[in-house]
């Protein structure tokens, strides 16, 4: 029998080595896994087109236009002002379409939907539209860091031209 202090100690318990090449390969299969699983969990869920919000946002913002076109006196005011800006943005909507698919792009009719009370004042209507327009000329900026060459030029070119039609509202 062994007393228990002429026993080596645990510390100095020799380790099985693994071999490296077993060892290497199987990280270098790990890592290669790894971009294909995710890949391939990424097949069954579909995301939304990025430019579908554009267009949808694009529609509104012409809407909008139009509710405020047609209250009497301020849409005569403002129709030499706010026309060319609800033309614009239909024509925003009929090319996010034809991107995103669409085979018969086109434009929404003028809406007829009254504008609300106490939004019938001239500085008011404007303020409401560039407001909308800011915050599409932000949406569409932010997605041409996202989007391929082609749809990031069009997303651009909105964002773009929204900007300049907030500032020549202002």
């Amino acid at each position: 029998m062994v007393s228990p202090e002429c026993a080596p100690p645990t510390r100095y318990r020799v380790i099985r080595r693994l071999p490296r090449r077993p060892v290497l390969l199987g990280l270098v299969a790990a890592a290669a896994a790894v971009p294909v699983a995710g890949l391939l969990a990424g097949c069954g869920a579909e995301e939304p087109d990025p430019l579908a919000a554009l267009a949808t946002r694009a529609r509104a913002d012409a809407a909008l236009i139009d509710s405020i076109l047609n209250v009497g006196l301020l849409g005569a005011v403002l129709s030499t002002r706010l026309g060319p800006v609800a033309d614009a943005r239909r024509q925003h909507a009929v090319a996010l379409g034809v991107e995103l698919g669409d085979t018969s792009p086109t434009t929404a009719p003028h809406s007829t939907e009254p504008t609300p009370p106490g939004q019938t004042d001239v500085a008011s209507a404007l303020q409401r539209v560039r407001a909308a327009l800011n915050d599409s000329a932000r949406q569409a900026g932010l997605r041409v860091l996202t989007l391929p060459r082609k749809r990031a030029a069009l997303a651009g070119s909105i964002a773009a031209c929204c900007t300049a039609y907030e500032a020549v509202l202002q």
